[in-house]
């Protein structure tokens, strides 16, 4: 399944990522990198990243968009993780202890992720080494096996010392993400300071726990929360609610959103979600996974992966999605469903 190294590497791409995963980051080091995002080849994203990482987990992220308007600070004590976000001088406090590994990974720990997720559904060969940031690095090619994966192609650069990612380039659809160091300095001396962050006095201190709240409430709730009617799935033909619930949702997101859970014949049948439609949204986007449908003589999108099948679509101001639960439900049937919707009065 896996296509062996070139000469100049003692180590297959198997056991490359292994070590990869394997491996634990027992360094010091200060890093300096960049992240690009592009849609049909034009950059649409493009940020600074600064990162001090100490021997016992303490981390400190420093980013900062192209133009330098938007700058956040995150700092993770090992006690805590708080990130400032300085124009809106607002600052998130994450101190729950099962969520607070999982709150801030490190570049390391995303691309495990992401190393751990294409090992059964690419084919990966290697390419060689190459130098990134001064450094020798092994050169990994992951291509997808099938075209309904999550992930499409994935390139990564293995540091051939310390098995540190480099660089990552991920390819989705029509978007393509770059992530790479462009400095990178381990084994070094980082003061205690680095790792606490003063705050405005003025500033807005948000616990994570106040960022979502959900409340069981009835459709003349849910009507109230989203501001205006919306459409819905009536009780009908054996088709039942069986909750429904309103997520107040805060920071970058800030909006309301509705969850209704359907079950037929008392078993789960599919969720449907509304919340008001942002400004600015990118329709162009499509995973890999998506096509584009028709839904109630919308423009929507229809997904399809490793069991996940979901519909969206816009329509009078509002976001609809719906999650389908049901296995033996398909694209025809939940089109043909969708016309049946009413508006809560």
């Amino acid at each position: 399944m896996m296509t062996a190294c070139s000469e100049t590497s003692d180590y297959s791409p198997e056991q490359m990522i292994n070590n990869a995963l394997d491996e634990k980051e027992s360094e010091s080091y200060v890093a300096e990198a960049t992240s690009t995002i592009r849609e049909n080849e034009d950059v649409v994203e493009a940020m600074k990243m600064k990162e001090w990482h100490s021997k016992d987990g303490k981390i400190r992220v420093e980013i900062e968009n192209q133009n330098e308007e938007e700058k956040a600070i995150s700092v993770n004590d090992g006690e805590k993780i708080t990130t400032y976000e300085v124009e809106q001088n607002q600052a998130i406090v994450v101190d729950d202890e099962e969520i607070l590994e999982f709150n801030q990974p490190s570049p390391k720990e995303q691309v495990d992720l992401i190393l751990d997720m294409v090992r059964d559904t690419h084919q990966i060969e290697g390419k060689g080494e190459e130098e990134i940031a001064g450094r020798s690095a092994y050169h990994l090619v992951a291509t997808p096996k099938k075209d309904d994966v999550l992930l499409g192609k994935q390139e990564i650069w293995i540091d051939k010392e310390n098995w540190i990612v480099l660089k990552i380039v991920s390819s989705t659809g029509n978007q393509k993400t770059e992530i790479v160091y462009n400095n990178i300095d381990f084994d070094t001396s980082i003061p205690d300071e680095k790792f606490t962050l003063d705050l405005p006095d003025d500033v807005d201190i948000v616990n994570s726990d106040d960022l979502l709240k959900t409340e069981e409430v009835t459709l003349e709730e849910a009507k109230e929360g989203i501001g205006k009617p919306f459409l819905y799935f009536p009780e009908e033909d054996g088709v039942a609610i069986s909750a429904i619930e309103m997520d107040e949702l805060k920071g970058k997101l800030n909006r309301t959103e509705i969850n209704i859970d359907y079950k037929k014949e008392d078993a789960p049948f599919l969720t449907l979600s509304v919340f008001e439609s942002p400004e600015d949204t990118d329709e162009d986007l499509l995973l890999p996974d998506e096509e584009k449908v028709t839904i109630r003589n919308q423009d929507g999108t229809y997904t399809d992966s490793n069991d996940f099948r979901a519909l969206f679509w816009q329509e009078d101001g509002l976001n609809y999605s719906l999650v389908i639960i049901d296995p033996s439900l398909t694209l025809e049937e939940l089109q043909a469903l969708t016309e049946t919707m009413d508006t809560v009065k």
